[in-house]
């Protein structure tokens, strides 16, 4: 039997290991490196000596951790919360579903083309209801410094469409008896949903948040269309500051980076699963 079953899992592992292991290795091997395409020489830890030195390393990393946190803390509880509300089949709650559905679906490219019309400083939807409504609509949001982290987070932290069909997915699991013995009990609705409903969606709430941290930590589409970057960094994600490396062909100083970018998954996982206890057994 082993012969078969080895033959069945070479596909997979010829795969993993071209568009996995490999750019893995390389891109850990490079990171010790000064590398263009054309040189190459070893150089021990100094990219990463160079980028704990560089103050918008810093600055790109608050950033992402920024858009990471507004979507742990901002999106996931909303998506929560209209996943719950949905779950109750209100009338036209399929519709509302879709609609709610449809944003998750639509690029980030296309989505950050909207919103730069939408955050538009003269002609942008935002700043003429603000002054439809007597207040000051004359911004310009994306490139202002106190306002442009939290306008790009604007633009994703309301597309909950993921997390909506996953937690309704998730209570449509449940058995209702248990919320028939709760009843019977003397339960009322807010100690059925406190004590049955959200403890068993532990685990499709820590796989929502370790997704999006996931998406977020690697943000880069959404950020080097809207702004670039800028302004003076105010929107730079690590992702970004990779990609510039590589534009002024520092690539090894890039692939440094982007095993900051991995470390930093790798301890998001870990401790995410512990927190919320992924794949055990709720009950």
């Amino acid at each position: 039997m082993r012969g078969p079953i080895a033959v069945s899992l070479l596909p997979g592992l010829v795969l993993f290991g071209t568009f996995f292991m490999v750019p893995f290795l390389v891109l850990t091997g490079t990171a010790f490196a000064r590398w263009s395409g054309l040189d190459f020489a070893w150089v021990g830890i100094d990219n990463y000596q160079k980028m704990f030195q560089d103050p918008v390393f810093f600055k790109a990393m608050a950033n992402t951790l920024f858009y990471a946190a507004a979507s742990v803390f901002i999106q996931v509880p909303l998506g929560i919360g209209v996943g719950l509300v949905l779950a109750l089949r209100p009338r036209g709650w399929k519709t509302l579903r879709t609609i709610i559905f449809v944003p998750f679906v639509i690029s980030g490219a296309a989505y950050a083309l909207i919103f730069s019309m939408f955050y538009n400083p003269r002609a942008g939807l935002l700043n003429n209801a603000l002054g439809a409504l007597g207040l000051p609509g004359n911004r310009d949001w994306l490139f202002d410094t106190a306002t442009a982290r939290w306008a790009v987070a604007g633009t994703f932290v309301f597309i909950i469409g993921f997390v909506v069909v996953l937690v309704m997915a998730e209570i449509a699991s449940i058995p209702n008896e248990l919320y028939e013995a709760a009843s019977v009990d003397g339960a009322t609705t807010w100690q059925q949903l406190t004590r049955i409903t959200l403890p068993l969606l532990r685990n499709v709430i820590g796989t929502a948040i370790l997704i999006r941290l996931l998406v977020d930590i690697g943000m880069f589409d959404l950020v080097f269309i809207l702004t670039a970057g800028g302004p003076d960094d105010a929107t730079a994600t690590l992702a970004l500051y990779a990609y510039r490396a590589y534009l002024n062909g520092e690539w090894g100083y890039a692939n440094a980076v982007g095993s900051v970018i991995i470390v930093i998954g790798l301890v998001l996982i870990v401790t995410v699963r512990r927190v919320f206890r992924i794949g055990e057994r709720t009950l």
